[in-house]
């Protein structure tokens, strides 16, 4: 039963994979032997064995009456693992031009909304702040200002390959932080491959000692806002997302008010500083 369950599994309906298995028991046989094994029924065991030949799983030898052989198991999956590959690549294929196609025909839709237009939401779960924060670098085309919270720190290792896809796009990401924020550094000091090189390059940092507020401003035209615990800073209890032009420019003469007041921090020269802090311990 639990031969039959895996060759199911990859794609052989219940009356193909026990004759299969029939097959590989019984040798070169006829199909009266095959349907007594498997107990397909005898009305059907002829049009199960075209379609395991079809499939790759069972050969067959035209003489009278006709005499079946099961392909053996490593030819037969690799066979049909390589066949569903295919076809999933031509799925994939086609989902592509037509998720390209969607895109210039929704795209063009005439947007009505007014310059005043204001709209908000809200994320309070964890995941519902993972989720606002990858769509927040998905959707970016031009810029980021945050001001982020400590609490932010954990958030930013799930959004590293949104950011740096970001920043593959040309997006200029301006991180302004509290001393507490050099954790940071430590942590990016572990991560491997493209990820540390393109933050180094595409990450603008300053340290600020002090800021009462935590909010971000993306393509100057929508603001996120952080919102700590009121019985612990160090904790999340919501983030809202408001796209508003007024609110964002205000915040934008803010933040570059602490930007400039900023000591600017080099990234490379952080983990350079780090990694030798490590050798040392």
């Amino acid at each position: 039963m639990q031969n039959e369950r895996l060759l199911q599994d990859i794609g052989l309906n219940a009356y193909e994979a026990a004759a299969y298995l029939s097959l590989l028991k019984l040798g070169v046989s006829e199909a009266s032997a095959i349907y007594r094994d498997s107990e397909v029924p005898y009305g059907k065991i002829y049009s199960v064995l075209e379609s395991l030949v079809g499939k790759g799983f069972v050969e067959v030898q035209a003489s009278r009456p006709k005499k079946f052989r099961a392909v053996d198991p490593e030819l037969s999956l690799d066979t049909i693992f390589e066949r569903r590959k295919a076809e999933a690549e031509r799925e994939m294929a086609v989902l592509k031009g037509s998720i390209e196609e969607a895109k210039q025909a929704l795209t063009a839709v005439p947007n009505q909304k007014r310059k005043d237009e204001i709209f908000w939401t809200t994320a309070i779960t964890e995941s519902e702040i993972k989720k606002f924060a990858v769509s927040i670098y998905g959707e970016v085309k031009n810029s980021i200002c945050i001001l982020p919270p400590v609490f932010g720190i954990p958030i930013v290792f799930y959004l590293l390959p949104e950011i740096t896809k970001a920043i593959d796009r040309g997006v200029r990401i301006r991180l302004m932080v509290s001393p507490r924020f050099r954790a940071l550094t430590s942590m990016l000091s572990n991560q491997e491959g493209e990820i540390p090189g393109k933050l180094k390059k595409g990450l603008d940092i300053r340290l600020v000692q002090n800021f009462n507020s935590c909010f971000g401003i993306v393509d100057d035209s929508v603001v996120v806002l952080f919102q700590p615990h009121p019985a612990d800073r160090d904790r999340v209890l919501s983030v809202v997302k408001i796209r508003d032009t007024g609110l964002a420019k205000n915040l934008k003469e803010e933040f570059e008010l602490l930007w400039n007041t900023g000591e600017k921090l080099d990234l490379q020269e952080e983990l350079e500083r780090q990694t030798t802090r490590e050798k040392r311990t």
